[in-house]
């Protein structure tokens, strides 16, 4: 289907695809479309939108809740979006105006358009933030002083602005950075061009709201043409191995729990002993809520491990995700030491888009949102740092800790109204996760085995015949990327996703709303409920098998220059 949009000054006409599309698909389609119908209402297509009459009613924006709604004062609780941790600002007023005109205009909505959830944009835009990485990374590279195609400069403000017609503030339907940005993807003026891929609805609207707010440009930013190179970032896994002196064979010492310390900073954390053992690993056909890709109970052997007591907090987390180890080394004129140097070495995650903890709180909460390539990498980090080898669980470790001897549902039992007392989820959460360690531990000392947040095992999710009896440690090891497996259970989940037993594969929507092109490789932004925690075994693996428990050759080659 193509579009063929009159850009002329706003505010007419309206154009839903172009104008009210995203408004729907970056505030309203996230609660209500057809997995996550809120009050019964989906937004997601026009058939549901318009089922209640109450909704979008034709020619009256005053009788319309959608408009209605919207324009509620911040303390109402009926406002919308919702005034939570998440969505703590109403819609801008251009936005407002947009539906308003939409649904007086008749509230025209192509049947055969279909809605996308989209996350949500920041209440301020700033320049710094969200615009230059889009113009650096998209445009910059052919409207530049030493490559001017068109004679368009967008490296600096001065020339950026040489013509209203490029950039006209404060009238984005009169500025082709915009306009040329929403054309169809088969359209020969669309930019950026082939090969590379169209901007996001994110990205787009981003750019309209930064027009239309007057396009803000601090004239001492300079902008630089920046391209997503592949190679071998950072020090390999292998080279780590050697470089940390591994080898073969047991962990020396006691087999007692500990706290680990980060090195020069003052973060640690807990790790708990698991002792080696045989387990049924699976769910019974009589357990309620048993679901289909639950293996049979089966008998698995299991090695000791130690297991992080708590999941990875953010304050361990952003020490390696956005160098805040070093930037405080440098702060504090510290000296690096070996482990430093060799910690440093280790690939760290391209700057995150938006706060990632989506406003939930990081002081003692569990981090989120990052893939299982991420979390791998930050065990290779914190090994690093501490000279100490660490991975991710096994799904067969991960399921055997939570149990601790038990053969129940839930560590405490069958009885799912218990969970309450021990687990986070629907029911308790106040729609978010919580701080670690709120909760009782199970029997052997681990805190939020049972929901908060799912969390992050080694292997490749499968259907239940991938499973065996009497197998020793076993790890499907990962062939593709998706789905791979996350255990526990989250605090947007009922109760029956926190069985022990229970599991999930994760998908390329839980990075539906990721902006970046290609999308990250380091974040889920949509799974605001996946995380991890930390496993040292006992016994250090060879060198020829740390490819299973540390990223692959293959994807570090992959992984894009920081």
């Amino acid at each position: 289907m193509i579009h063929v949009f009159t850009f002329a000054a706003e505010p007419e006409p309206v154009d839903f695809i172009r104008d009210v599309k995203p408004i729907l698909e970056l505030n309203c389609v996230s609660c209500h479309r057809e997995d996550k119908a809120k009050g019964k209402l989906r937004l997601d297509n026009a058939v549901d939108a318009f089922k209640s009459d109450e909704v979008i009613v034709k020619g009256k924006p005053e009788d319309s809740l959608l408009y209605v709604l919207a324009t509620l004062p911040t303390d109402d609780d009926d406002v919308m979006p919702p005034q939570d941790s998440t969505k703590s600002f109403l819609l801008p007023k251009f936005e407002l105006d947009i539906l308003k005109r939409w649904i007086a205009e008749g509230a025209k909505w192509p049947k055969e358009v279909t809605l996308q959830t989209a996350k949500r944009l920041p209440k301020t835009i700033d320049f710094a933030e969200h615009i230059q990485p889009i113009l650096e990374f998209n445009c910059v590279r052919c409207h530049r002083e030493e490559n001017a195609k068109g004679k368009l400069r967008l490296d600096n403000a001065i020339d950026a602005f040489k013509s209203d017609e490029v950039i006209s503030k404060g009238k984005p339907l009169a500025s082709t950075l915009y306009t040329l940005t929403i054309l169809d993807a088969d359209d020969d003026d669309i930019m950026p061009p082939e090969p590379d891929e169209p901007l996001t609805v994110g990205e787009t609207w981003l750019l309209r709201r930064w027009i239309q707010e007057g396009a803000n440009w601090p004239e001492d930013i300079k902008l630089l043409a920046r391209k997503k190179q592949k190679g071998i970032s950072g020090i390999t896994p292998q080279e780590l191995y050697k470089k940390l002196g591994f080898k073969l064979g047991p962990v020396k010492g006691a087999f007692d729990a500990f706290t680990q310390d980060i090195p020069q900073t003052e973060i640690t954390f807990g790790m708990t002993p698991i002792p080696a053992g045989t387990y049924k690993m699976g769910s019974p056909s009589k357990e309620a809520k048993r679901a289909k890709d639950e293996p049979e109970p089966h008998d698995v052997q299991i090695g000791a491990f130690w297991m992080g007591t708590h999941e990875v907090t953010w304050d361990e987390y952003e020490l390696w995700m956005i160098d805040i180890d070093r930037t405080q080394r440098q702060q504090l004129k510290k000296e690096a030491d070996g482990l430093d140097l060799l910690a440093d070495g280790v690939t760290r995650p391209t700057p995150p888009y938006t706060d990632m903890s989506f406003g939930m709180g990081k002081d003692g909460y569990p981090a989120i949102c990052m893939t299982q390539l991420a979390a791998r990498v930050y065990c290779m980090w914190i090994s690093a740092k501490t000279g100490r080898f660490y991975r991710l669980p096994t799904e067969a470790e991960w399921e055997y800790a939570c149990r601790a001897g038990t053969t129940t549902a839930y560590y405490f039992g069958n009885d799912p109204k218990e969970l309450k007392n021990h687990g986070w989820f629907f029911a308790n959460s106040r729609f978010q996760y919580q701080p670690i360690g709120k909760k009782p531990a199970n029997p052997w000392g681990l805190y939020d085995m049972h929901g908060n947040v799912w969390e992050w095992c080694l292997d490749q999710y499968v259907d239940a015949s991938g499973y065996k009896s009497g197998r020793n440690n076993p790890l499907l090891s990962p062939t593709k990327l998706y789905p791979r497996l996350v255990k526990g259970g989250g605090w947007d989940d009922d109760p029956d996703r926190l069985r022990s037993a229970a599991r999930l594969g994760s998908d390329p929507t839980w990075k539906q709303q990721d902006p970046q092109i290609p999308k990250s490789v380091w974040y889920h932004t949509d799974a605001h409920w996946a995380g991890f925690r930390l496993v040292r075994p006992r016994k250090i693996p060879p060198v020829e098998d740390i490819e299973k428990y540390w990223p692959t050759l293959k994807e570090m080659v992959a992984i894009p220059d920081r």
